[in-house]
């Protein structure tokens, strides 16, 4: 089979060439990146559960790390996407992809609302690779240098003060929140692991013009021939396995440190001060409806001090916030000691 003109504008649409010869060291990138994605969540499940106070999504260096692993997921994804079909368009195996990671990306919105309500993610990584693929498949079977510029396109658009200034003026309306999602705005959702199609998207079309470069070239199969050590293969291994780790590794890693913190929460010294604070807001909030807020503040710091003296006693009312009635005999108990009777009106 003939491959088309490097310099052809035309992709070729039949079923299409045989995918590029594997490169091993693709999938220990993949792998490599794996581990740093492990990395970042273990650190983010350890300051979201209380165990480190922390706050890992606000310190500059893990949210640069953060960004990092992102964009070599999306590189990675649009440089193996080029491998897979060769220098033209496997129809086929590209919409078979497609329906995998967009049907990946909805469980992980179902999964995270039903676990995660206020915070769930709407539109992640898993989400930019469905739809950066569908940016990517024209390109396939083209000069590389076409991904190149739609990738400089995508990720310069949304830092161009005059592209979201329009979008910004249509607030609060559903364009607004649409373009918001897209990154077209100036002022990204409150999310939990957004990654909007603009810029992000742009580190998927370099992938992709990179891989089509070194196609068009000897580079690929010099590449593949390049052997790896031996101890390289677990990593390998896992790149090549990379969609069902990144589904499982997170519910495993935040079910496992949510069961320690659940048993023992004095391991989550964080996770008790936010525990507590959320107690007093309440229990002032309540008494003000009777009570003075000197009364109520001073009367709910010494409801925490009765609970603390009894560690059960705490874990089962502030920290695990039981609503059963040895809980509601703990707390009724400390009103006693704390507040004299309301008085009469």
């Amino acid at each position: 089979m003939t491959m088309p003109d490097a310099l052809s504008l035309r992709p070729k649409l039949s079923a299409g060439p045989p995918p590029a010869p594997r490169i091993a060291l693709v999938d220990l990138a993949r792998g490599l990146a794996l581990v740093a994605m492990g990395v970042f969540h273990f650190a983010w499940d350890l300051s979201f559960l209380g165990f480190i106070r922390i706050e890992i999504a606000l310190e500059p260096g893990w949210r640069l790390f953060s960004a990092s692993i992102a964009s070599s997921f999306l590189a990675l994804a649009g440089f193996s996407l080029a491998l897979a079909h060769g220098l033209g368009f496997r129809r086929e195996a590209f919409w078979r992809r497609f329906g995998i990671v967009a049907g990946a990306a909805l469980l992980v919105t179902l999964a995270t609302r039903f676990a995660m309500p206020p915070s769930y993610v709407l539109f992640g990584i898993l989400h930019c690779i469905a739809a950066g693929s569908l940016l990517c498949q024209p390109l396939l079977g083209r000069p590389w240098w076409l991904a190149a510029i739609a990738a400089a396109f995508v990720g310069a658009l949304p830092h161009i003060p005059a592209v979201t200034a329009g979008p910004d003026a249509l607030e609060p309306s559903f364009a607004f929140g649409l373009l918001q999602h897209l990154g077209l705005t100036s002022r990204p959702p409150v999310a939990v692991d957004f990654v909007p199609i603009f810029p992000w998207a742009s580190a998927m079309l370099a992938g992709l013009a990179l891989g089509l470069l070194v196609l068009s070239g000897p580079l690929a199969a010099r590449l593949a021939a390049m052997g790896v050590p031996k101890a390289a293969a677990p990593l390998i291994w896992a790149g090549r396995r990379s969609l069902p780790i990144y589904l499982a590794h997170q519910p495993i890693l935040i079910g496992a440190l949510m069961l320690a913190a659940w048993a023992v929460p004095g391991l989550t010294p964080a996770l008790a001060t936010r525990a507590e604070e959320r107690f007093r807001a309440d229990c002032v909030m309540e008494c003000r409806t009777v009570r003075s807020a000197e009364i109520c503040a001073a009367g709910c710091n010494c409801i925490l001090d009765e609970l603390r003296k009894e560690p059960e006693r705490h874990r089962r009312t502030v920290v695990r916030g039981e609503s059963n009635r040895a809980s509601v005999d703990d707390i009724n108990e400390a009103v006693k000691m704390c507040f004299r009777p309301a008085p009469s009106n």
